[in-house]
């Protein structure tokens, strides 16, 4: 004990960090696992609750409270409209997208610094170029402001319009749905807008004299729209007095599910496993590393912690860039991956455990290889 106490005063700051990381990984591991858990219980509740709806069904007030899944072609009878830009699209959304030609700083550090009272400073060189930028870039924060004022704000702004009634057969599409809709495609139109200060190329309305020469604070507009009328499109959701609106599970997981295309409710729940199992591993590999970095920190303290236990004095090296130090964090990652999963799946909870533990045993093994043949 006292040769690990001295071996942390020695390296408090990177043991600290790395108790840091050990604690920050296996809480991240833990809620990401939990998530990942709950949610995969949501989606088989959902399924195991939906019905299958057609498009061509009249409305059944019996199924409200139920989950549906339908599959479709959309209805929007009222189109979006700009009218200043001459822009009428029957979509679910559309988008403005307003941007301005403004002043924008750019900061190159020279590699010679300059020494001023014995003190060394680093030298910046600044250099401003105008961009079309969709935000306001502060000027008043420009190290050379004369000459590179932009507008204090932008009288026109992004905005993305909904439709007022979207349906999908005989049900309405709720809000929380139609807030799904973001895959937008770029409105091409070659309809000149009446608006004489407004010129329109390539699709994009300029709020300009030359559009070949823009200046600081001019405006350009373009439009894009995401869930066209007569697009096809599936969702899984609760009915709710004729509203598609999302169903929430025992877990608290609220579920409305859309893909574009027809689609069976098998191979939507698939994708939808598929996206849940990505971002899921996503999280678990950071936390892997996360784990691995914590043993990196460690690894003199975990070597001297160890040192009476034969096995894991082999596993435990000290070097902090050896294998050791990945297999524990590997082997750290499955134990709380699969305590969070063997009561909802146990059979795949086992096998992680057993993944867990598999790097100890081969440690086992060749030290009862060596110390075998030693003795012989």
């Amino acid at each position: 004990m006292a040769q690990l106490l001295d071996e942390f005063q020695r390296s408090w700051v990177t043991s600290v960090i790395g108790i840091s990381l050990f604690f920050f990984g296996v809480w991240l591991l833990t809620w990401n696992e939990g998530r990942a858990v709950h949610h995969a219980h949501s989606l088989d509740e959902t399924y195991n609750n939906a019905i299958i709806l057609s498009p061509y069904d009249q409305l059944d007030n019996n199924n409200d409270g139920k989950v549906v899944h339908i599959s479709g072609n959309l209805k929007i009878d009222e189109p979006l409209t700009e009218f200043d830009y001459g822009i009428s699209i029957q979509a679910v959304k559309l988008k403005r997208r307003v941007q301005m030609y403004q002043w924008v700083e750019e900061r190159t550090p020279r590699d010679d610094d300059e020494t001023i009272g014995g003190a060394q400073y680093s030298i910046n060189d600044y250099y401003y170029i105008t961009e079309w930028r969709d935000r306001l870039v502060d000027s008043s924060s420009f190290y050379v402001r004369h000459g590179h004022e932009n507008p204090r704000d932008i009288p026109l702004k992004t905005i993305t319009y909904l439709a007022s009634d979207v349906r999908l057969g005989q049900l309405q599409v709720g809000n929380d749905i139609i807030e799904k809709f973001n895959d937008f495609i770029e409105v091409t139109s070659d309809e000149r807008p009446e608006r004489r200060d407004v010129k329109l190329h390539m699709g994009i309305y300029y709020h300009c004299d030359d559009i070949w020469n823009p200046q600081v604070g001019d405006i350009r507009v373009q439009f894009y729209y995401a869930g066209a009328s007569g697009e096809a499109v599936t969702i899984i959701a609760k009915q709710e007095n004729g509203v598609l609106v999302p169903y929430e599970s025992s877990k608290g997981h609220k579920i409305a599910l859309l893909r574009h295309g027809n689609l069976n409710i098998n191979q939507m729940f698939s994708a939808e496993h598929f996206d849940a199992r990505l971002e899921t591993w996503k999280l678990r590999g950071l936390g892997v590393f996360i784990l691995y970095a914590s043993a990196v920190c460690l690894a003199k303290l975990l070597r001297i912690l160890f040192f009476q236990m034969p096995v894991l004095d082999c596993f435990i090296t000290g070097d902090p860039m050896s294998l050791g130090n990945v297999l524990l964090a590997i082997s750290v990652s499955l134990v709380v991956i699969a305590t969070a999963w063997i009561l909802y799946r146990p059979m795949l909870g086992a096998g992680l455990l057993l993944a867990a533990v598999s790097p100890l045993l081969y440690t086992v093994g060749v030290y009862d290889v060596v110390h075998n043949g030693h003795i012989n």
